[in-house]
């Protein structure tokens, strides 16, 4: 029996779209789905545990050997909701972050926007989620994914740094994309295929969202325009060039070594 490509797919609500036709729908046999969180999916691929990995997007840098499918990604063109930067209400000075252990991209991400756009180098302390276990600790915390959407903005004052990141550089800002290893055994029509699912997910958004609110305990309606208004899942000319950027801002503050281009995955 021919062996599947593993594909490890973060198990966040804004990926599920992304992974939906590979657990429930036309591809739910074809791959050996691994549920995995973003940090986990970096491993994961740089390891050989998995084939494709739906990694965030500053581990491409960190990772060798590695192609991006085209066209598809998580992304925000402005505020994305899921990932925060959380404080105690009126509390003005940060000089510590507790920094969710789950993340890679929105780590980064939040040191390149604290230094350049807010002027601070506060310490970053790894720590995962609840918030309020966070802020017990720190004066700040980043939260991404479920955990920021279970966040009540009203008890919290709270930054989104996509928004931050969109306002300051007028480009989207890319989270994660799909990658695979190139000395992995792949099907010509991977990246067609990968496509397919994208649109098979998209086109589900109301079933996921009414699946995720029992398992977050969230209202269907939120979770629903999250998926619709604030993720985007395009890897266009404006992501690929917010992306570039992204990197070499990494790179020029010491968080990736060496910057190499984007090699896509060629139809």
């Amino acid at each position: 029996m021919t062996k599947k490509i593993r594909v490890s797919l973060v198990h966040y609500l804004n990926a599920a779209p992304l992974g939906w036709a590979f657990l429930h729908g036309p591809f739910r046999d074809s791959y050996e789905i691994i549920p995995s969180s973003p940090a986990r999916c970096a491993d994961e691929l740089k390891s050989g545990k998995a084939d494709i990995g739906l990694i965030p997007s500053v581990e491409y840098q960190r990772i060798p050997n590695l192609r991006i499918i085209p066209d598809i990604a998580i992304a925000s063109l402005s505020e994305v909701r899921s990932i925060l930067l959380v404080k105690p209400p009126g509390k003005t000075r940060i000089d510590s972050v507790a920094m969710d252990t789950n993340s890679r991209s929105s780590v980064v991400l939040t040191k390149i926007l604290l230094s350049e756009v807010m002027g601070i180098r506060p310490e970053y302390i790894p720590h995962s989620p609840p918030v309020d276990a966070m802020l017990k600790k720190c004066d700040a915390a980043l939260v991404i994914g479920d955990a920021a959407l279970g966040v009540n903005l009203k008890n919290y004052d709270t930054t989104d740094l996509s928004e931050m990141w969109v306002r300051w550089q007028k480009k989207p800002f890319v989270f994660a994309f799909w990658a695979c290893r190139t000395d992995a055994s792949l099907p010509e029509d991977l990246a067609v295929q990968f496509q397919k699912a994208k649109l098979w997910g998209l086109e589900r958004r109301r079933e996921i969202a009414s699946v995720y609110s029992e398992r977050l305990k969230l209202p269907e309606d939120f979770l629903e325009s999250y998926l619709i208004n604030n993720i985007n899942y395009d890897l266009g000319p404006e992501h690929i060039r917010g992306l570039e950027e992204y990197h070499r801002l990494a790179e020029r503050a010491g968080y990736i070594r060496d910057l190499r281009p984007l090699q896509f995955l060629q139809p």
